[in-house]
């Protein structure tokens, strides 16, 4: 009774996975957005990027594997799975982007060189541009001007500038920035970076300092403040942050500042940054700075390489072997095939519900990758049945066959299993992107095949075989001529 009592246990919490999969599946959004399909099957963003040095030296090919690895990182942060990003040539990488909309922004993340550095900041001047274009032109008399000032000194200090666009301001506030030649500090004193929001809801980014960065900035924003003080402006004192050679931020020192966080944000504007620009702000300072600096050689968006015409065919194929399977179950294994009929469905919508959680990118090696667990799952089955149905044929009952079968044919499966978990490891490890795909699914669905043949189907025929339901030896395939022959054997 304990026994029953257990496996209706067991069922009962699979009944509520398959409630938590149906609501990722089929409610929280439309079932045709819930699975991410990949590059080949949706099409998306294709970019093709030259590493440079300014100095007109060659670029390394250590110098390009580290970039290629920063530019993966960033695509990850943008909420992408599965890109194929590949070296072309001795300084060229091309990135594929699956199911991307949004191109400009792919650009702007993944091609900044990300440099980052501190600056005291010695003047400033301001003007007001319309546009854009006439941005340019500011800049550059606001360049003349600033060379004009007693404090440029040529080789001594250089000229910066950053642009602010606020609902506030018409157009766009261009500042001109002398600072100094060298930096004050740069971004190998940062540790992290995230988003984050203060007391009146700015959005702002929140840089997190290394110890040795948390103690240059103290004396930093010390001297900053110092130097003001020494000016009769105890107010006036800026710090420069400076990511590419732009001022994305410039906020007033008047003491000195510990704890090793800096914040940039944007306090002329009532919402702080703009909610785009401090995401992209969040990952390329998360991911470090490129090596080199990357040049946009051409962007283009694709058509899915495959179409939908191929995914139809694809998911047909799988469809229709996997009736096949279950038609061999049922003829061969009867009421058994039944209940590894309804496992098969259990584990099909456990799947679907994962790879929508995680979430997977589905492409066409992973719907093959999906497929073949299948066949994972349908063996695992048969290699218990058959121990099953060679206990019935010894004269056992069904309840102690079905205990003696799971006992005796669990390792064969797991040996099984685990070789072909250790295949998919490596796969992931030293394949290209589509493979990883394949990889992905296929571990993923060996290991809910274990749940499903050792756990659901167990428990499935734990009901059946109890004695609220005669399970005769032909409903389970079993001939009496076959149980006549093995104890004749005995004897």
């Amino acid at each position: 009774m304990n026994s029953l009592r257990n496996n209706l246990i067991i069922l009962g919490l699979v009944v509520v996975l398959l409630g938590a999969a149906a609501y990722l599946i089929f409610l929280r959004q439309p079932v045709s957005e819930a699975t991410q399909l990949g590059l080949d099957l949706e099409g998306g963003v294709r970019v093709q990027m030259e590493g440079f040095r300014e100095d007109g030296g060659e670029v390394t090919t250590e110098e390009m594997e580290r970039a290629i690895e920063v530019i993966r990182d960033r695509v990850d942060s943008l909420g992408v799975t599965e890109p194929e990003i590949r070296q072309q040539g001795a300084d060229q990488a091309l990135v594929d982007i699956p199911g991307l909309t949004d191109t400009e922004q792919a650009v702007e993340v993944i091609g900044r060189t990300a440099q980052l550095y501190f600056y005291e900041v010695v003047t400033i001047d301001q003007e007001q541009a319309a546009g854009p274009e006439e941005a340019e032109e500011v800049r550059e008399e606001l360049r003349e001007d600033l060379r004009g000032d007693s404090d440029f000194e040529e080789g001594e200090t250089q000229i910066l500038f950053g642009e602010q666009r606020d609902p506030g301001i018409e157009g766009i506030l261009v500042t001109g920035y002398i600072v100094s030649e060298e930096p004050d500090m740069t971004g190998e004193a940062l540790n992290n970076a995230i988003l984050t929001r203060d007391e009146t809801g700015r959005l702002g980014v929140q840089m997190d300092l290394t110890n040795q960065g948390g103690q240059q900035f103290l004396d930093l924003s010390r001297e900053i403040s110092q130097n003001a003080l020494a000016s009769g402006q105890p107010d006036s004192g800026q710090l420069a942050i400076v990511l590419d050679e732009e001022v994305v931020s410039a906020p007033v020192v008047s003491q000195p500042i510990s704890g090793g966080q800096v914040i940039i944000e944007n306090r002329s504007n009532p919402q702080g940054l703009p909610q785009d620009e401090a995401e992209e702000l969040e990952v390329v300072l998360q991911t470090g700075a490129l090596p080199v600096n990357m040049e946009i050689l051409s962007t283009q968006t694709i058509g899915p390489t495959l179409g939908a015409d191929s995914l139809r065919s694809g998911l047909t194929a799988a469809a229709v072997g996997f009736g096949l399977v279950l038609l061999f179950l049922l003829f061969i294994y009867r009421a058994l095939g039944v209940v590894a009929a309804l496992a098969l469905g259990i584990y099909a919508v456990l799947l679907w519900g994962l790879v929508v959680a995680i979430p997977v990118t589905m492409t066409l090696p992973g719907i093959a990758g999906i497929v073949l667990s299948i066949g994972v799952v349908v063996d695992a089955n048969i290699v218990i049945f058959e121990r099953v149905k060679e206990e019935v044929r010894k004269g056992k009952t069904p309840r102690t066959a079905v205990r003696l079968g799971y006992e005796k044919g669990f390792r064969a499966i797991l040996d099984g299993n685990a070789t072909t978990l250790i295949t998919a490891f490596i796969l992931f490890a030293l394949a290209s992107a589509q493979v990883r795909g394949f990889a992905v699914l296929l571990a993923l669905g060996v290991g809910l095949s274990m749940l499903t043949a050792v756990v659901v189907t167990r428990a499935l025929l734990g009901v059946v075989a109890s004695r609220n339901f005669q399970l005769s030896p032909a409903m389970m395939g079993v001939s009496k001529k076959s149980i006549a022959s093995a104890q004749r054997e005995v004897k």
